[in-house]
């Protein structure tokens, strides 16, 4: 870390105020291994970095739209992550063309995991919303049933 970076850090309380989320639950996230702070105060005291802050953020994202478990919050991370690795060693080796197909294809690859596992949890909402569905329409059904007696 640069000099001005280390202004640019904030401890467990102003994290956890500023994203309203609870000290502990960072310190879960740091137990699970989703986050680690980026810097440590002789005292020991957690401080975390802009691109800790924009992590936590995007966990945070990740499970209220979509709801899922931290462990599948953990696997789009390392995905994403990979992406990121392939785009950097993509961009290195930017003088073969076999290398970068090679690196396409991983990619790619990546995506296509990604996309499958949400499609699978998007299948598990419909089926449920649609037992929810299929509930209401049978009690309208058993409501009208009654209003005619």
């Amino acid at each position: 870390m640069t000099n001005n970076e280390i202004y640019d850090v904030l401890t467990i309380d102003a994290v956890s105020r500023q994203l309203g989320i609870t000290p502990r639950t960072l310190r879960y996230y740091e137990e699970v291994g989703l986050i680690s702070p980026a810097l440590r105060t002789n005292g020991g005291h957690r401080l975390y970095d802009q691109s800790t802050m924009d992590r936590i953020k995007q966990i945070l994202r990740l499970k209220e739209y979509l709801g899922i478990s931290l462990q599948e919050i953990q696997e789009v991370m390392d995905a994403e992550e990979s992406l990121n690795e392939i785009r950097l060693t993509f961009q290195e080796n930017i003088e073969s063309a076999d290398g970068q197909r090679v690196l396409v294809r991983q990619y790619i690859d990546v995506l296509h995991n990604l996309i499958e596992k949400m499609n699978t949890k998007i299948e598990n909402v419909e089926t449920m919303r649609n037992l929810y569905q299929e509930q209401v329409e049978r009690s309208l059904h058993f409501m009208d049933e009654l209003e005619k007696k």
